[in-house]
């Protein structure tokens, strides 16, 4: 394996414990059953969980498969590379269910900034129906992945050191090039990334020119009357603010570079004249490939930046979780101590008998 695979690996299994940290804290936060928007965070956790599961257990498959092993069984390699298709498929599927469900996270904090009277439409209730929507929309979309080429994308050891990046669309009959094209276009480029990117900027461009309203009138208003709790109130205005620059920036930065290299390969691959050093775009996507496995573990540390309740909970677990440790290891040398000396008391009554 390479250090990029690595480097990967070990964010998939950070990115997996932060997220199930996260969705522990989250879930002993005040009305979390009662918040649409806890209850979204909470699912978000869980599926990015599940998302870098899926690309650590893949990338593992893959390279299972395709090392030169000799005490590997081929029973096992064949296994291996059969499955591996399934659980990349099953990747790409959590990646674009977790892509959706920020989206939906941010229509929930749009409604509540923008559209406070429409209270009624943020529930725990709406917000279940929306992700299974999101679930089952994706997984439509994804069924190519698991039907379609899941032969053509099949694994072999003897084709793991000279497999190429970019699949040559004019080998693909004739009958089956638009159609490729088109969900590559459709699905890859639109659904994946550039729509929820389109989304994500208008909802939290709109959402914060209405903070920076209520901010400069939460100014003046204060300028009329000094009181000692109202200083505290704009704290949240200030958190929020910070969370949608950081959710958009963190969706450019991760995701739109996915975007730019779809597009490149899909053009490579519509022009039978332009070339691109193999060994480049193998390097690029893999680049590409970790900054969404970044994307999918940054949400903690966003959480721990901008949340002052999220930064209370966590440092009281810590706390919490140390002092039971050490109560825990306390008892056990208490009871160390006395097994022992009930151990030693025989053995002194016997050797008292024998000096008798």
């Amino acid at each position: 394996m390479s250090l990029n695979g690595h480097i990967v690996g070990a964010l998939c299994v950070v990115g997996t414990i932060c997220n199930l940290v996260a969705f522990v804290i989250l879930q002993q936060t005040k009305d979390s059953n009662k918040n649409s928007n806890n209850w979204l965070l909470r699912a978000l956790a869980i599926i990015d969980a599940l998302y870098l599961l899926a690309r650590l257990l893949a990338s593992q498959f893959e390279f299972l498969t395709c090392r030169d092993a000799q005490w590997l069984p081929l029973a096992v390699s064949r296994l291996f590379a059969a499955i591996a298709p399934y659980v990349a498929a099953s990747a790409s599927l959590l990646h674009m269910v977790s892509v959706w469900t920020l989206v939906v996270i941010t229509v929930d904090r749009y409604i509540a900034v923008c559209l406070p009277t429409e209270v009624q439409l943020r529930t725990v209730r709406r917000a279940k129906v929306a992700v299974a929507c999101v679930v089952i929309v994706s997984a439509i979309c994804c069924t190519p992945l698991f039907l379609e080429w899941k032969s053509s994308i099949l694994l072999r050891s003897q084709d793991c050191d000279n497999s190429e990046l970019v699949q040559n669309f004019h080998e693909v009959p004739v009958e089956r090039f638009w159609w490729l094209v088109v969900y590559e276009i459709i699905n890859d480029c639109l659904l994946r990334t550039l729509l929820p990117l389109v989304v994500l900027v208008a909802l939290c461009g709109r959402m914060l020119v209405r903070l920076r309203r209520m901010t400069v009138q939460f100014r003046k208003g204060q300028s009329l009357r000094v009181v000692q709790s109202k200083p505290r109130k704009g704290n949240w205005r200030k958190n929020l603010t910070q969370t949608l620059v950081a959710v958009v920036g963190q969706f450019i930065g991760c995701q739109l570079p996915q975007l730019i290299l779809r597009i490149s390969i899909l053009l490579l691959q519509l022009s039978s004249d332009l070339r691109l050093n193999e060994e480049l775009l193998r390097q690029i996507s893999d680049v590409v490939s970790g900054l969404l496995v970044v994307n999918a573990t940054a949400n903690f540390f966003v959480y721990c930046a901008t949340g002052s309740s999220f930064r209370r909970i966590l440092v009281d677990f810590v706390k919490r979780f140390s002092v039971e440790k050490k109560i825990t290891k306390r008892n056990q040398n208490r009871k160390n101590e006395v097994e022992l000396q009930n151990a030693v008391k025989p053995a002194e009554a016997a050797d008292k008998v024998e000096n008798d």
